[in-house]
């Protein structure tokens, strides 16, 4: 039995925002934002996997807002938009993967589970540093429209994950953990 390109990727997707959600709520900053930005890189290619080569898709690189577009005409729904700026402050992560940045410019960088529009550009009011944000409400409403889009059920990718790992899925997600068990 073979694995197809949309199950691998959606297997990988599936255990970096596991795990990118469990460094948000330990506030693993800004590797937290990095998880995440894998994850999401992932369930986007294997969405496009379904009409892309592997060599096509590694072409896109990890610019998350360049897969974003190209997922977007291969799923056109409408509802998509509302995610553009999830997708565009997730990318800013992108650029701390390595120190150089953070070492050469600094960094402030927040991270809520929900959003709170009291506190919205709140950090970046008080610094000069590059600001970096996240919202864990955000992204886990993104993963929730990519399995609808593409179609794909998420109790085929988190059935045989542990008991722990379901519990971080779940854990303040609106959007039920990906899991109805």
């Amino acid at each position: 039995m073979s694995i197809s390109p949309l199950e691998m990727f959606f297997s990988s997707a599936t255990h970096y925002y596991t795990v990118g959600r469990f460094a948000a709520f330990t506030r693993l900053a800004p590797v937290v934002g990095n998880l995440l930005h894998h994850a999401i890189e992932m369930y986007l290619k294997g969405g496009l996997s379904e009409t892309k080569t592997l060599a096509e898709l590694k072409t896109l690189s990890h610019d998350l807002p360049g897969v974003w577009s190209a997922f977007k005409v291969e799923f056109p729904d409408p509802s998509l938009a509302q995610f553009d700026g999830t997708i565009t402050a997730l990318h800013m992560f992108e650029e701390l993967r390595y120190p150089d940045s953070v070492l050469a410019k600094g960094m402030a960088c927040r991270v809520s589970i929900k959003r709170s529009p009291a506190t919205a550009g709140a950090a970046g009011a008080t610094t000069s540093f590059p600001q970096y944000d996240l919202c864990l409400e955000d992204i886990d409403a993104l993963v929730a429209a990519i399995f609808k889009v593409v179609s794909v059920n998420p109790q085929f990718f988190t059935g045989g994950l542990s008991g722990p790992a379901r519990q971080w899925l779940k854990e303040e997600n609106g959007e039920g953990g990906l899991t109805t068990g």
